[in-house]
């Protein structure tokens, strides 16, 4: 049985917003920490566990998980050593805990009564419960309403992804199972111990490099010593060159700038004969596959075409100039004196360091996916040189950095690890792939056939990447 101080909180926990209301009323002890109480809430309110949290005081102190504060921004307490007692001292007196900052379900915990500590009943303890709560990832509170009026009905055109999303189980939002909650109130301890998930990953789980080698690579993939030699192999770089889409395109787009330019619409976009030129010079499959469903009308509608140009501009190549697109007097002396590979080698560098990845798929979150990227280099020179499924390289790159999920906002019927392998695939694999550094069979997949295309490494990034 749980020990015991001599009075006993009872707390009303309530989500703020929730109509009808949605609640949970609670006995703890009065030096119960507030990791303990965010257990305890989480057991309580039926949620996963797989967001961040933290707890706000009527002053506007913030107590958390320091772990949760990467960079010390937040200012937070330490939730470990800090007692509810310290925070809640009377009748009437609140704090919020907000959980899920993309969902962002803030819940008000109130402490109702302070009673004598009398009772036998181990605690903590629910004693009455009002309501289920939301499922985890479904869009806040405007999301669950959605979600509620879809699964009510049977005939609507969502009804059966939503209850697939579910796990195939239905959904009665007055239904809450007590006396469940109350064992597992009972176990919080052993369901929040930390798992293997939870701890820095091994070196096992970065495929042979150890911790130091895989900072190294991802602070500078160019120049790791330890892990890939600072030499290139220009002799077999400058053979497969022109497999890169990027350098193909790259090509057409300056020999049309000339010494003229090119003039730009009145948007600042290439003509669409430019813009067809590079399509056909990158390869249609691989730069445009939709064109099978219709025509271009703009150089934003086709994204190699427009990162090349993108990059070519911050690797410092192009310039804009009343209406022109410009090549650069020094970039051309460069491009005459050092050839094509200088170009590529600064391209190369400008993609992985200064160019934001975000920008591709204008999706907010998940910035991290860029510092990572590296890392799938050691992967395909480990067994890139077979075709296998993209799939596995994804779960490769979560295997290594598990905590990446957390970035991720949540967005309803896709969890946090289906967006990193999302983004993974639109930003990182695409930019791989418009870079020569990877071959993709085939190029593009339809949905739900993700687990069909296979990938491999090219004689390029073989070129570019020579183990030491």
């Amino acid at each position: 049985m749980t020990k015991r101080s001599n009075n006993l909180y009872q707390i009303k926990v309530s989500l703020i917003g929730a109509k009808p209301p949605i609640w949970r009323r609670l006995l703890i002890e009065p030096d119960t920490t507030f990791q303990d109480l965010h257990r305890i809430i989480q057991v309580a309110m039926s949620w996963q566990a797989s967001h961040l949290h933290l707890f706000q005081a009527e002053d506007g102190r913030l107590v958390g998980d320091l772990a949760e504060d990467f960079d010390g921004m937040m200012n937070f307490v330490d939730e470990s050593t800090v007692p509810v007692s310290s925070l809640l001292a009377r009748e009437g007196q609140a704090l919020k805990y907000e959980y899920d900052f993309g969902d962002s379900w803030e819940h008000e915990v109130e402490l109702e009564k302070i009673l004598p500590g009398n009772s036998t009943e181990p605690v903590p303890q629910c004693i009455k419960a009002v309501r289920q709560c939301p499922p985890d990832d479904v869009g806040g509170l405007p999301g669950f309403y959605d979600f509620l009026e879809i699964m009510e009905d049977m005939a609507h055109p969502d009804h059966v992804a939503v209850r697939e999303w579910l796990g195939g189980e239905w959904f009665d939002p007055e239904f809450v199972d007590l006396g469940q909650i109350n064992e597992d109130l009972l176990e919080r301890h052993a369901l929040f111990a930390e798992s293997a998930y939870d701890a820095p990953p091994p070196a096992s789980d970065f495929c042979g490099l150890n911790p130091n080698q895989v900072h190294e690579l991802l602070q500078n993939p160019l120049n790791c010593p330890s892990v890939f030699k600072p030499l290139f192999n220009a002799e077999a770089v400058n053979q497969a060159l022109d497999t890169a889409p990027v350098i193909r395109m790259a090509k057409v787009l300056i020999d049309a700038m000339g010494d003229k330019g090119i003039r730009l619409t009145g948007k600042g976009n290439l003509p669409l004969r430019q813009v067809q030129a590079m399509i056909q010079a990158g390869g249609e499959e691989i730069v445009f596959p939709m064109a099978r469903f219709g025509k271009v009308r703009s150089e934003e509608n086709v994204l190699a075409v427009h990162l090349t140009r993108v990059l070519l501009d911050i690797a410092g190549f192009t310039k804009k100039q009343k209406g022109y697109l410009l090549l650069k007097k020094t970039a051309a002396t460069r491009l005459a004196k050092k050839g094509w590979l200088t170009v590529y080698r600064d391209i190369f560098a400008a993609a992985l360091s200064q160019f934001n990845w975000a920008w591709m798929d204008y999706s907010e979150g998940l910035e991290d996916v860029q510092y990572i990227g590296p890392f799938c280099f050691w992967l395909l020179s480990e067994k890139g040189g077979q075709w296998l499924p993209v799939q596995e390289y994804l779960a490769d790159m979560l295997k290594a950095f598990p905590q990446l999920p957390l970035a991720a906002y949540p967005m309803p019927y896709a969890s946090e690890e289906d967006q990193v392998r999302w983004v993974l695939s639109s930003r990182m694999l695409i930019l791989y792939r418009i870079l020569g550094l990877i071959e993709l069979n085939p190029e593009q997949t339809l949905f739900r056939e993700e687990d069909k295309q296979m990938m491999r490494r090219t004689a390029l990034f073989e070129g570019m990447f020579v183990r030491v």
